[in-house]
């Protein structure tokens, strides 16, 4: 009931027992599905207005809608296809007395070369260029006018066309380049982060390390490590553009030695070290996003030496899932 007085109903009444009390007290009951959303008023304003278009408006959308789904080669044959159309118009109505196309005061005639004079002005109508040594006469001016508005509007979208074009190579180089760096980012932290698990943990082999020098550390590194493992993840579950099979290599390479070392480390240190609060909860989320990692886990078909590092990183991950017990 709170949510219909938010969506705007003020003539809302409480029933405690519900669609049965209702309809027990004889009121209508409208069936069918029914959604309800905070979208829906301005959906049905949408469909109002749309409803009330005037029938000129409609035939000044319906072009415009038509030139905005057609593709560069359409456009630009579209183009030269009214252009062309016009000419042989024009040169058809020059048969008519009074009307057509007029050079120096005379009338263009009715031969071949009086055609490519109509094709001539219809282009140079549609370039609105307009030099003015072939002029329109009677009502084949509203045509030349129709004309070059119709070819103004293609015009436009092929130049429209042409800058969108461009701008989508830009943005997919924009992104490549944010996808590269990303990577290149992944590969130096992992390289990190298994550099000083494996320093931590040769102190820990040496008898060096106490958990209350190296209990922050180890915390940290098991952040760090847990966020470049979420990224993985997600590289590989949602491979929107999926880097080359070099690159991936040396990144599951990376993971797959960093929760080796990670396994061994925890291994090492004491049961009360592995029960802190914030370590349990790395370690948690590590083994469940690299127990989603493996050959047949992964929505994509990956070469089979990848799917090697895959399956190694799932069995670590069953390691991490011991070792803190």
């Amino acid at each position: 009931m709170r949510l219909l007085r938010e969506l705007g109903y003020t003539r809302v009444r409480d029933f405690d027992g519900g669609i049965a009390e209702w309809s027990s007290a004889g009121l209508p009951v409208e069936r069918g599905d029914i959604l309800l959303s905070p979208s829906e008023p301005s959906v049905a304003r949408s469909s109002e207005r749309r409803r009330r278009m005037s029938p000129l408006s409609k035939h000044i959308a319906a072009p415009l809608l038509w030139v905005s789904r057609r593709s560069f080669g359409g456009l630009l044959g579209t183009w030269l296809l009214i252009n062309l159309g016009c000419g042989v118009v024009y040169w058809m109505i020059s048969f008519l007395p009074g009307h057509g196309l007029r050079e120096a005061g005379q009338p263009v005639g009715h031969g071949a070369a009086a055609l490519l004079d109509a094709v001539y002005f219809s282009f140079v109508t549609g370039l609105s260029i307009g030099f003015g040594d072939i002029v329109p006469v009677g009502f084949v001016r509203v045509l030349a006018v129709i004309q070059g508005g119709a070819c103004l509007l293609v015009f436009g979208a092929i130049i429209s066309k042409l800058v969108s074009g461009r701008q989508e190579e830009l943005t997919e180089e924009i992104h490549r380049i944010a996808f590269e760096d990303r990577l290149g980012r992944v590969r130096t932290n992992l390289h990190l982060v298994v550099s000083e698990i494996q320093e931590i943990s040769a102190q820990c082999g040496d008898g060096r390390a106490t958990p209350a020098r190296v209990q922050t550390r180890i915390e940290s590194a098991a952040a760090i490590f847990t966020g470049e493992l979420r990224a993985i993840h997600d590289l590989l579950y949602r491979p929107q553009t999926a880097p080359d099979e070099d690159v991936l290599e040396s990144i599951l390479a990376h993971l797959e030695g960093g929760l080796r070392e990670f396994v061994h480390l925890l291994e090492c240190m004491t049961a009360e070290f592995r029960q802190a609060p914030a370590l349990v909860t790395n370690v948690r989320v590590l083994a469940g996003l690299a127990n989603e990692i493996c050959g047949t886990c992964v929505p994509r078909e990956y070469a089979p030496h990848l799917k090697v590092w895959m399956d190694r990183i799932q069995a670590h991950a069953r390691g991490l899932l011991s070792a803190p017990a």
